[in-house]
């Protein structure tokens, strides 16, 4: 695909009911959904969902099949008058992305027609567009490149060629040190530092498994993580990523993470991201807590983790409590 910037737009007619002083009817909103598609972009198909919230919040959930990442900029505005909307940068979009639209100033006459409803009910509608600014994503410096993975492929099945160990416990897993070395700087200086002539060659990793180190060695020579989710071994893989600078294969568990998120599992996952640096994944922890917090207060574990590391979820109280 070209690098040059791609325009994408879709519009459409978002009905609504309000009583005759235009407070929202939220019982019984009408959920707008489409999918569209363009030319410009094939074998791409977007899919949208519109709603309103009790709070006068009218959310925009676009989603994009594939999901390979890709930099955009997203734009919902209204036709006509009534000028709402908001625009968002979104880097390595993959799958979903939600907009969040204060209409709490929309102005909402009652219609002039010298009636009222019978059940005292308004039928409204705000005209929508959407713009996309789609941008083909750019693989950043520390990207294995895909025809140097499938020529890596060759050497994780064959052992007898690797040149260097990664030694767990008292298991040995043999690796190919330039294809390992290239990947993570934090490896090459730990290479650098502990190798010893009397144990060339071997680098020892502690607080690992090795089950997890070998999906990780895959991934390095594949560029490719197992489809089906291990939440536990994800957060694993993401500890061992942000430990040796992984930052691609970090970016991928964030990702898979965020898409993952229910009830059962976001403190666990919440405390994971915590320690590992990744801000996005915090954003979309702390927006589903915020979104479940009568739920997620009383979480058995919720005041434990809290003892633990409040100045993390000031935040969540804040927006939950206060700042609402």
């Amino acid at each position: 695909m070209s690098q040059k910037d791609i325009e994408i737009e879709h519009q459409w007619t978002f009905v609504y009911n309000t009583d005759r002083y235009g407070k929202c009817d939220t019982s019984e909103m009408q959920v707008y959904s489409n999918s569209f598609e363009s030319n410009l972009i094939p074998d791409v198909k977007f899919e949208i969902t519109c709603c309103v919230s009790s709070s006068k919040k009218y959310y925009v959930i676009l989603s994009k099949t594939p999901h390979t990442p890709v930099n955009a900029t997203i734009a919902i505005q209204s036709i006509g008058s009534e000028k709402i909307g908001r625009m968002v940068h979104v880097d390595r979009w993959t799958d979903n992305c939600t907009l969040e639209i204060n209409i709490e100033n929309l102005r909402l006459d009652v219609p002039n027609d010298g009636l009222f409803s019978i059940f005292d009910r308004y039928s409204r509608s705000i005209s929508m567009r959407c713009n996309i600014t789609w941008r083909a994503f750019e693989k950043p410096k520390f990207q294995v490149f895909d025809d140097l993975c499938d020529y890596f492929k060759k050497f994780l099945t064959s052992p007898d060629l690797g040149d260097m160990k990664i030694v767990i416990g008292k298991k040995e897993v043999p690796v190919q040190k330039i294809i390992f070395l290239i990947y993570s700087v934090a490896f090459l200086v730990t290479y650098r530092v502990d190798v010893t002539k009397s144990v060339k060659k071997r680098i020892v990793v502690r607080d690992i498994e090795i089950n997890i180190m070998r999906k990780v060695i895959e991934y390095i020579y594949t560029s490719a993580m197992n489809p089906i989710f291990d939440f536990n071994a994800l957060l694993s893989i993401l500890k061992v990523a942000d430990k040796y600078e992984m930052m691609e294969l970090k970016e991928l568990c964030e990702e898979k993470l965020s898409q993952n998120i229910t009830i059962d599992n976001v403190l666990k996952i919440f405390e994971r991201a915590s320690l590992c640096g990744v801000p996005k994944l915090m954003e979309t922890l702390i927006s589903f807590m915020v979104e479940k917090k009568f739920q997620i207060v009383a979480l058995e574990d919720f005041a434990d983790l809290y003892r633990r590391i409040p100045k993390l979820l000031f935040e969540f109280f804040m927006r939950s409590f206060i700042i609402n």
